[in-house]
């Protein structure tokens, strides 16, 4: 992947090759700036005019790189979803949380307002969100971000796509509403088999939910296997490195509340 300036041509990407198994959750980890955001976004044309994408992306025995805009609109949304990694600022402020997701089941769905509102009920309900006719009503200013990154949720899962893409879900919440969206992944896997690509920069978080795993490093991929090869026997030196600073961070933090 190229990203095309005035003057120069700076390679981002180079390389990238993986698989996505059925009913799996495969973990992308790499530190800011690795290029894990922009692979996702640019499989699901997501990335502007600028960006010279090459190489191919199938799904279904559609090339998603190559097909034309529509065929990915269908796509994107109802068969992939991708739940962003800032929720505070997914949401239009001007908009019910209700009303945005009536829109958004009518336009993927195909269904009429009347029939998208109880979908909404229903898809805040299970994500266990306390008095969900309230926060239905609600704007999003007035919800924390965990609660909007379940919203998220519930609104990708009520699409029933075969696909989740989950861009850094948990990044701009607090530590206990971490805990909170990471069970609800570990239940989409549990409950719906929907298969998921899920992309952080904690190895902490990785490990709760994936189980294959690609560690990248300016815009390769360094290491990739199951999860248990390589949080247990990690081959490269940047995998080790990740490893041992988030064990670091946790024995600090032990040793501190002690």
């Amino acid at each position: 992947m190229d990203f095309k300036d005035y003057k120069d041509v700076v390679h981002i990407i180079r390389d990238i090759s993986f698989s996505l198994k059925k009913n799996h959750c495969l973990g992308i980890v790499g530190e800011s700036g690795s290029g894990k955001s922009i692979t996702c976004r640019a499989i699901l044309g997501l990335l502007g005019k600028n960006f010279n994408i090459e190489g191919d992306a199938f799904f279904e025995g559609i090339n998603l790189l190559k097909a034309d805009k529509r065929r990915i609109r269908r796509i994107r949304g109802k068969e992939v979803s991708m739940i962003l990694q800032n929720p505070m600022t997914s949401f239009d402020p001007l908009y019910s949380i209700e009303n945005q997701m009536i829109e958004t089941l009518v336009e993927n769905l195909g269904i009429s307002i009347s029939e998208a509102k109880p979908l909404c009920l229903k898809a805040v309900e299970e994500m266990n969100i306390i008095n969900p006719k309230v926060v239905l009503k609600k704007y999003p200013h007035e919800l924390s971000g965990g609660m909007l990154q379940r919203v998220m949720i519930g609104i990708a899962l009520t699409l029933k796509p075969q696909i989740i893409i989950a861009d850094e879900p948990t990044t701009a919440v607090d530590s206990a509403n971490q805990i909170k969206v990471l069970k609800e992944f570990a239940n989409i896997k549990e409950k719906y088999h929907t298969s998921m690509i899920f992309i952080s920069h904690d190895l902490g978080a990785i490990s709760k939910v994936a189980d294959d795993i690609i560690v990248m490093k300016d815009g390769r991929i360094v290491e990739q296997g199951t999860a248990k090869e390589i949080l247990n026997s990690p081959k490269n030196h940047h995998t080790k490195y990740l490893i041992d600073t988030r064990k670091s961070l946790v024995d600090r933090f032990n040793y501190i509340i002690k």
